[in-house]
């Protein structure tokens, strides 16, 4: 006959569980900094081809041949998190005209998984930059986790579920503007790409 088993026995198998619950995700958040090296750190260290500073160059005169904001109507437009994947956006493109104002409603509901998060549009050509850019906000908890950089164009606050707020930019200049959550994690899935025309 076996002795029944003993609390210690099923207390020690919850903690094993944990044990491997916090393993799986200090792994991911490892993993997500490695990435993040990968894309910008040794991204650095290549050097920068002349196309790059012809298309600098070039931004600027493209700017300034944009259509005027007013005879352009305001884009309005609701973002939320995705039903199917609630750390996904239910749209991931966005089209407008360059130079047209932008008003977006980010709307933080989901019935199933409520999660804190944000909406972060890049400036034009950042889309390389967007995992860096999100992943050095994962300790800026006092910030809602928004960093401090100059290739941000706008963003929301970091909204926790049911809430919402509404932000207004205009895209300058024709080409791609990427926008994605800072929340720790999510650039991964929660991202997509504003086009300029």
């Amino acid at each position: 006959m076996s002795a029944p088993s003993s609390s210690s026995e099923k207390s020690s198998s919850i903690w094993s569980v944990l044990n491997v619950i916090i393993g799986s995700v200090i792994g991911g958040v490892v993993l997500l900094w490695v990435l993040a090296f990968l894309f910008d750190g040794l991204g650095s260290l290549r050097p920068k081809p002349k196309a790059d500073a012809a298309a600098a160059t070039t931004a600027a005169p493209a700017a300034a041949v944009a259509a005027p904001a007013a005879d352009l109507p305001v884009l309005e437009l609701t973002i939320k998190p995705d039903t199917a994947n609630p750390l996904a956006y239910d749209t991931k493109t966005i089209s407008a005209k360059a130079g047209q104002k932008i008003k977006l409603t980010f709307n933080n509901t989901h019935p199933t998984l409520p999660q804190p998060h944000n909406i972060v549009i890049g400036k034009l050509g950042t889309k390389d930059k967007m995992m860096t850019i999100a992943m050095s906000a994962m300790t800026l908890v006092d910030k809602g986790y928004i960093p401090d950089s100059p290739d941000i164009l706008a963003h929301t606050k970091l909204l926790q579920p049911g809430n919402s707020e509404t932000i207004e930019f205009t895209l300058p200049a024709a080409g791609e503007y990427p926008f994605f959550c800072t929340f720790p994690g999510h650039v991964a899935i929660m991202n997509g790409i504003a086009t300029a025309q």
